[in-house]
This record gives structure tokens, sequence and C-alpha cells, in this order.
């Protein structure tokens, strides 16, 4: 029998022209962000959160397509052979395409998909963490490039503790599974 894993799947997108934020700032001054102007490339972050215990698996792609959906569970069902994942996700158009199908077939013996209702997003347990990443890296914040964005992301996810992301997630830090 094969261990199991319960993962909450996402994407977000990554885009070079910041968000504007609430921020506080004196009456009568307004918060300046930097901006590339009309150019606004995006990168897709793909992001598995392995529940209970806040670890996770990010991969960074240029499109949002099923394509990019497979190689990045492909990855996931690689980091551990001998695991069964349970993949929790919604019903947006990369995650549920027929084309998809094959793969999922394919990998029934270490793979299952449990689908989220419609407008659920706070059913899905990454998106707490997106809101969060959002929040303290791209809010208010303007970056020379692209992919100096991107290495941004990368490193706060490298140093996110453990603790502050199991409290963003709503669970408590698990130091020891079983007594």
């Amino acid at each position: 029998m094969k261990p199991a894993k319960l993962v909450f799947f996402d994407s977000t997108d990554l885009h070079w022209c910041p968000e504007v934020g609430a921020s506080y700032v004196l009456k009568g001054c307004q918060t300046k962000v930097d901006s590339p102007g009309y150019a606004n490339p995006w990168y897709a972050l793909f992001g598995s959160l392995v529940y209970p215990d806040g670890t996770g698996l990010y991969t960074i792609h240029e499109r949002k397509r099923h394509q990019e959906v497979q190689a990045h569970l492909e990855i996931l069902l690689n980091s551990e052979p001998n695991t069964f994942w349970v993949v929790v996700m919604d019903n947006a158009s990369a995650h549920t395409t027929p084309k998809l199908a094959e793969f999922w077939e394919r990998n029934s013996d270490r793979l299952d998909r449990v689908s989220l209702p419609t407008y659920s997003p706070h059913l899905n347990l990454i998106e707490r963490l997106w809101r969060v990443m959002r929040g303290q890296m791209i809010k208010n914040h303007f970056y020379p490039s692209l992919k100096d964005l991107a290495e941004a992301v990368v490193q706060w996810f490298e140093t996110l503790p453990i603790s502050r992301f199991c409290s963003l997630i709503g669970i408590r830090e698990v130091t020891q599974l079983f007594i």
C-alpha cells in the first residue's frame, strides 16, 4: 500500500505591471509605483501545497495551458514516486480540459483529482498563500524586469518560515504526524 498525500493545486499570474494596493500615507500624498507602461508580460506560477505539512512545489511557466499543468503534475509525481497523490483543484479550463484525460488515466494508480465547486476559491488553501504573496511581493512593488519579479517570488517561497506558512493557511505547524 502506498502512502497518500493531499495537495491543493492552483495557478496564479505574475504580471510585470505591479498591482496597486491600499497603503497608509500622509493625507494629501499619493503612493507612486513605477510601471513598465503598456508592456505587461507575465508568467504563470503553478503551486501544489501539501496538506497538512505546508511543504509545496512551485513552478513558473510562460503560459497557462494543459501542457504546463501536466508538466507541473509530472514533477510532483516524480518527486515521490511511491506516493499516491490526491490533487484538489478548481475547474479552470487548463485543469479540466479533455486533453489531460490520457494523463490522468495513465497515472490513475498514483494520482486522483478532486474538483472544487465553481466559484469557491475559499476552499483551496493555496489561494491564501497567493493572497499573502501578492500583498508582500507584488502590490505597490515594481521590479526592473519580469525575470527579477519571478526571482524575488522564488526567494520569498524559499525563505518563508514553515510556522508562518502554516499560520497563513490556518493550520498548526506539524512537528510530528504520528505519536
